[in-house]
């Protein structure tokens, strides 16, 4: 990264200086005819100006009159949007050429500037714009090695309007994959700019004319940039991206047991690693969370209930230190193991080819591309078979092997249902006894030796049967979803439904008024919750027992129904599809829900007391939580029973060293939603994310950004804006927020089936970009019968925001 030279540095003085400066001097674009006055010589001979305007543009269409503030694009800060620019003015017009000179200047003493070599740019308006926008030549956060550019297309004015523009595209700087002409044209511009001006940290607006000429709008210094860059960045950023296309293309070969040519990865798909801890891991989350359940608790549960047995196929892969699942194998064990193996690699090409010509619907597949279940609108998807090369009898075999085992997973659920209860009685006696036999006095070795029995017992008794009832409890949800798309029932009836579902939330809201109440006892009160914290694989996140920071205020506690039935005939609406009608469809969904998430609750209480010892052991060892957190399970579990204390010390501490440096360097690295192809780490796509909105609610209020320091904020009706959230968080159902929006997340997520339940407004999942621009917000409108965010107001300024502002007054942006 290079700051502008000395020489280059009294280039940027204003818009004007450096428009003039660049304009003789590049080949690969195009800066309009200007002239530019100070607004002390507009005063002195105002009669004059508009005489040599009128001769220089006498050929032009229409003009320009733009302010061109001293300082206004300095090296120090950028005031994008700030004064007033006026468009569609007539050259041969005296008074209109007058009027837009006067409107600038006025807007300079509205904003309480008064210098008189204040300038004023006149230029010649651009026509036939196809695409327009902003290009920073590093990320505006950290500075890593990327072109971002945040554009429009055609005459498109949401973006604008609401702020919530899904058009941002990020380049590799030194990629050498071929790009859309239009973007290899403009980089081609930048890179003479760049050259020019002898800097890689600039902000330049830019339009691109249907003829694909490049035209340049604005240059000015990037000046969010402020902290220093690692050594060698960029070389390590591109030893890294061939890293990542080596392993993509490993893992991309066919696999002998399992269907489909070929595979793809995504952050939101299945098991939602990027909701559950974060895009950008601590070690020991990232290997907690993968021994537990996506190395093969994940597959183990669901070939419990018949879906294709897809062992040893491991789910979570890592790309820089970004987690993504392998669609490849998660879509092999969503197919019942009844389906002949032909039409299964024929099938699960099909559900490939089908996400990726669609990337917009990675975090939603169950619903739009799989038939994991059969649901009452699975005929309807089914016929799409028919224009992809599936026969009908095809098709019909496709149908009749989802309803059978769909119908075979409701007939066996009391059974599966008991089983499931016996493992969580034998987590909870084996749990007390583990822990019973660990004495006051033990070392670290044995801390550790009883971490690892506990979270041994954690994946066996616990998350495998998670995974059977997370699916079950799927199964449950799509059907009574499809009776909502069907128009048997409404949408308020399911949320009466999920109303009076027992979960541990409802429990924990019981228990807090009865807690405040003085009807319950802070040490009962805790022996029962004091085992979740907001983060349940991380172990630098504290526990409820270790804080009271998340409970320790008055909450209105949500009115819930206490029974609702079902007002339609189910049965003969089941008897008509071919479903089983001998199971109680009410009890089986309600059940299956909070089974989920009671055994969810219970395998937790062995996580998190496993990694309460791992910190006291490694306390012991001499390593804080922040430390440990750097080094991954299988060195915390195997290093010590070899190697002395002092040994162990030793090697930890260059562990954890070599892990910190690799994770600040991962931190510039950057990396697309859903990977399809090697060409995705050099050119990051983002695709329109469509939030899961959840009930038909419409609020305005004042936004919250949560977070660690948060903890002790007032929540009440504020709209909470989280990265991604688990069980952990459900602390702030207690603070009577009026929304909530995640980054991460689907529509069976954990904070989706909790808001639900609730019958709370929400937005779960809005993606990298939205979430990105909602951060500067202080105010929205989270409009979910209308499935839309508006930004309301801004906390502070959004760069990008603001210079689309200042297109759309200049006429590219409709």
């Amino acid at each position: 990264m290079t700051n502008p030279t000395r020489s280059e540095r009294s280039i940027f003085t204003s818009k004007a200086d450096v428009l003039e400066y660049l304009q003789t001097k590049l080949n690969k674009s195009k800066i309009e005819k200007l002239i530019h006055f100070t607004v002390q010589e507009w005063k002195a001979n105002p009669r004059s100006i508009v005489n040599e305007i009128q001769q220089y543009f006498s050929k032009s269409k229409f003009l320009i009159v733009r302010s061109s503030a001293l300082g206004e694009d300095s090296l120090e800060s950028s005031y994008a949007g700030v004064y007033e620019s006026i468009l569609d003015v007539l050259p041969d017009s005296e008074q209109s050429i007058k009027d837009a000179i006067n409107s600038v200047a006025k807007s300079y003493v509205a904003k309480n500037n008064h210098n008189q070599k204040n300038q004023i740019l006149i230029q010649n308006q651009t026509v036939n714009i196809m695409t327009s926008g902003v290009v920073f030549t590093r990320t505006p956060d950290v500075g890593s090695p990327y072109y971002v550019i945040n554009f429009e297309d055609g005459g498109s004015t949401t973006g604008t309007t609401h702020g919530l523009s899904n058009n941002m595209l990020k380049i590799y700087r030194n990629t050498k994959q071929k790009l859309e002409k239009k973007w290899d044209l403009l980089l081609d511009a930048i890179k003479e700019i760049e050259s020019i001006l002898d800097t890689d940290l600039l902000d330049i607006e830019f339009g691109i004319t249907k003829s694909y000429q490049i035209v340049v709008f604005q240059v000015r210094p990037l000046t969010s940039v402020k902290q220093e860059l690692p050594k060698n960045l960029d070389k390590k950023i591109s030893q890294l991206i061939k890293m990542n296309q080596n392993l993509f293309s490993k893992l991309n070969k066919t696999k002998r047991h399992v269907s489909g040519k070929y595979t793809l990865f995504s952050d939101m798909s299945d098991w939602n690693p990027s909701e559950i801890i974060g895009d950008n891991p601590n070690y020991l989350d990232y290997s907690l969370y993968d021994y537990l359940i996506m190395n093969d608790a994940w597959h183990r549960g669901r070939s419990q209930i018949e879906y294709h047995d897809v062992n040893p196929y491991k789910l979570m892969i890592k790309f820089g230190n970004k987690p993504y699942v392998d669609i490849r194998g998660s879509f092999n064990s969503l197919i019942s193991k009844e389906l002949d193996k032909k039409l299964k690699e024929k099938l699960l090409n099909y559900f490939l080819n089908k996400l990726s010509k669609n990337p917009h619907l990675h975090d939603k597949v169950e619903f739009e591309i799989l038939f994991t279940c059969y649901d009452l609108t699975i005929e309807n998807r089914l016929r799409e078979l028919l224009h992809n090369g599936f026969t009908k009898n095809e098709i019909a075999q496709i149908k009749s092997i989802v309803l059978k085992h769909t119908n075979l997973i409701l007939t066996k659920y009391e059974k599966t249902l008991q089983q499931c209860n016996l493992s969580l009685d034998k987590l909870d006696s084996s749990r007390a006894k583990i822990l019973s036999n660990l004495t006051k006095s033990a070392d670290y070795k044995a801390k550790l030796n009883t971490a690892q029995l506990l979270l041994s017992d954690c994946k066996k008794l616990g998350t495998i049967p998670f995974s059977n009832m997370a699916r079950i409890a799927f199964i449950a949800t799509a059907i009574l979803n499809s009776l909502v798309k069907t128009k048997h029932l409404n949408s308020d009836s399911v949320y009466s439904i999920m109303q009076t579902i027992s979960t541990p939330l409802s429990e924990f809201q019981n228990d807090l008024i009865a807690y405040h109440d003085k009807k319950l006892s802070y040490s009962d009160f805790i022996k029962k919750y004091g085992h979740l914290r907001p983060g349940t694989y991380d172990i630098t996140a504290m526990r409820y027992d270790k804080t009271n920071s998340y409970f320790n205020m008055d909450f209105k506690k949500p009115r819930r129904h206490k029974n609702v039935t079902l007002t339609i005939d189910y049965k003969e609406i089941f008897k008509k599809h071919g479903l089983d009608t001998s199971v109680d469809f009410l009890f089986f969904l309600k059940e299956a829900i909070a089974k989920r998430e009671f055994v969810k609750f219970s395998f937790t209480k062995n996580l998190s007391e496993a990694m309460e010892l791992i910190a006291d052991a490694c306390n012991e060892i001499g390593f804080t939580r922040d430390d440990i957190a750097n080094l991954d399970l299988k060195s915390i579990m195997s290093d010590y029973k070899t190697v002395s204390k002092a040994q162990l010390q030793q090697t930890w501490k260059n562990k954890i060293s070599k892990n910190k440096q690799k994770k600040i360097i991962y931190s510039f690295l950057v990396l697309p939603p859903l990977i399809t192809s090697s060409s995705d780490f050099e050119i990051i796509k983002y695709y329109s994310a469509k939030p899961n909105f959840i009930t038909e609610k419409s609020i305005s209020s004042e936004i919250i950004v949560l977070d660690d320091s948060k903890a002790k904020s007032d929540l009440k009706n504020k709209i909470i804006l989280l990265e991604n959230a688990d069980p952990g968080y459900d602390w702030i159902f207690t603070r009577n927020p009026s929304g909530l929006i995640t980054k991460y997340g689907g529509v069976a997520s954990h904070m989706s089936i909790r808001c639900a339940e609730l019958n709370l407004p929400a937005a779960i999942g809005c993606g990298e970009i939205i979430y990105e621009q909602l951060l500067l917000s202080s105010k929205v409108l989270l409009d979910c019968k209308n499935k839309q965010i508006i930004i309301l107001e801004h906390e502070k300024d959004d760069q990008y925001v603001e210079e689309r502002r200042v297109l759309k007054s200049l006429g590219y942006i409709r």
